[in-house]
């Protein structure tokens, strides 16, 4: 299976940055994330898809 990489920059992809935010409770913004992850965004085009998937992180748990 293929992952999909969220910022090439800093090859992150989807399972890590999802996995981040799942760790911090989806409360984190994309930026204070990749920060938990010891990285910082460099061109910032993937800002808006780690921000979604924080979101999406953060409406699983509270629907939990």
């Amino acid at each position: 299976e293929t992952e999909m990489y969220i910022c090439l920059c800093n090859a992150l992809n989807e399972n890590t940055v999802r996995e981040a935010a799942r760790n911090n409770k989806g409360s984190f913004s994309a930026v204070k994330l990749y920060e938990t992850l010891g990285v910082k965004p460099q061109c910032g085009m993937c800002l808006c898809d780690a921000q979604n998937i924080c979101d999406n992180e953060k409406q699983n748990l509270n629907s939990q």
